[in-house]
């Protein structure tokens, strides 16, 4: 039996249905609720599991919402284009942040770079650090490329990620020199760019904007800086997933198969192991 999500207590009883939903009564606080009832998929007519496997396929591939539409509609589920857009700006960010927390801590050398993306029709940069893994650190879509910006990315990464790092290599911008003494002032800043002879370069960074402008392109563009970020959040998830940097759950090995065939089905498990421990937080 399901705790109480309102006074958390184990004294619960089955109580009928809604639908075809088994509902419970609380014995201590005499309320009745179901499985989704304090989580941030209350409300909604489908189920979780149809929820996060749109918001799952939008944001693994390149598929637009329309794509995702049709794909659910081949099973039985018709659901409108907005309705899944509306999915990914609500869960994309909650996933995202689930995913933090069971995510390998960053190492200590941080690769920090920004590219261009398509947000309302102009141009706008996209603040983006990697570490030594090739993992994600953070992103920040940001309007400009400045000194704020520079300090706003840095000041959500060691935030967000509770991790400093010893090195930061970046190109030659100037805003990354002042806003790593102001922020991260611990660690040593390297100034390089994409070829040199010796010692780290900003290949691996630039290498790594790739799969995000890839996933991008299908979208034709963001529509604001504020839905832009929840998207690419959900985006750089759904490929730390893939890339297992974050911490699969202790059944997702189970089949006994291994290679693509278990990866894609680790991917898929992990997805919906993070989606019920919103159901915990919430």
């Amino acid at each position: 039996m399901p705790p109480c999500p309102r006074c958390a207590t184990s004294r619960v009883k089955k109580d009928g249905h809604v639908g075809e939903t088994q509902r419970f009564r609380c014995r201590t606080c005499r309320r009745t609720f179901i499985m989704r009832t304090g989580t941030p998929f209350a409300g909604h007519r489908w189920p979780q599991e149809v929820i996060v496997t749109a918001v799952r396929w939008y944001l693994r591939f390149r598929l637009s919402a329309a794509d995702v539409r049709d794909l659910l509609a081949e099973r039985g589920v018709d659901v409108a284009a907005r309705t899944i857009l509306y999915w990914v700006q609500k869960f994309a960010p909650l996933l995202a942040r689930a995913g933090r927390r069971a995510a390998v801590r960053p190492g200590a050398r941080w690769w920090c770079d920004e590219t261009y993306v398509r947000v309302g029709g102009t141009w706008a940069y996209l603040d983006r650090a990697i570490d030594e893994r090739g993992q994600v650190v953070d992103v920040l879509l940001r309007r400009h490329r400045d000194l704020d910006s520079a300090r706003a990315f840095f000041v959500l990464a060691t935030y967000r990620r509770r991790a400093t790092p010893e090195e930061v290599v970046t190109d030659k911008h100037p805003a990354y020199g002042r806003a790593i003494r102001d922020e991260v002032p611990g660690a040593v800043h390297i100034q390089s760019g994409l070829h040199r002879r010796c010692g780290p370069d900003t290949k691996p960074i630039e290498r790594s904007h790739v799969p995000i402008k890839d996933r991008l392109r299908p979208m034709r563009g963001l529509q604001s800086i504020r839905t832009g970020q929840r998207t690419i959040e959900g985006v750089e998830l759904a490929r730390a997933v893939q890339r297992s940097h974050i911490m699969a759950p202790p059944d997702a090995g189970a089949g006994g198969t291994t290679g693509a065939y278990a990866r894609a089905r680790t991917a898929a498990t992990t997805f919906a192991w993070l989606a019920d421990s919103l159901r915990v937080a919430a």
